[in-house]
């Protein structure tokens, strides 16, 4: 039996892509099943953005209160 170079490019090539496009896949689903250190990394900035916002808000809450309370007493005094 003989091997044609053509066949033999052929299933090089193909057996590359397929190699190729099993380990991608191998690596989305480790991704989504959260054994990357990727996935643990993008959940903890989730985490942390959502803090920082929450964090954000209660000093936008209390610089208001401030401002309002500055405002009353400098009415009082005048």
């Amino acid at each position: 039996m003989e091997i044609r170079p053509l066949d033999f490019f052929l299933g090089l090539t193909l057996g590359a892509a397929l190699g190729v496009g099993l380990t991608l896949l191998a690596i989305k689903v480790r991704g989504w099943l959260g054994k990357s250190e990727t996935s643990r990394l993008k959940s903890e900035n989730r985490t942390l953005k959502r803090r920082l916002a929450e964090k954000d808000r209660h000093i936008g809450r209390m610089l208001s209160e401030t401002e309002r309370l500055a405002e009353k007493l400098g009415r009082e005094k005048i």
